[in-house]
């Protein structure tokens, strides 16, 4: 039995570790003995319709996943102090 499947992976072009699945799609098998002709596109087109916002719903997940990542390590360097500023904490005499 063949089938088509689409992959989404996430690709860290910085690093030599392989890909990172983040989802696998099975896109659904057609029988041919259910389809009634006067709907058989009808249906067909649904079922693509589902799966394809399905797929592309998760593979915008991953790319704002990935964008929202980028921001916040950005963010965190714009306000974090600097190594060289950090003070060491003082300490006090007791009485």
């Amino acid at each position: 039995m063949r089938r088509i499947q689409v992959v989404i992976q996430e690709v860290d072009d910085a690093t030599t570790d392989p890909p990172k699945q983040l989802a696998t799609f099975d896109l659904p098998q057609a029988d041919l003995a259910s389809l009634r002709p006067e709907t058989a596109l009808d249906d067909l087109e649904a079922t693509t319709h589902q799966v394809g916002n399905a797929i592309l719903r998760r593979t915008l997940q991953a790319q704002w996943d990935v964008l929202d990542a980028a921001l916040a390590e950005q963010y965190r360097r714009r306000f974090s102090p600097p190594a060289s500023d950090r003070r060491r904490p003082s300490r006090r005499k007791s009485r």
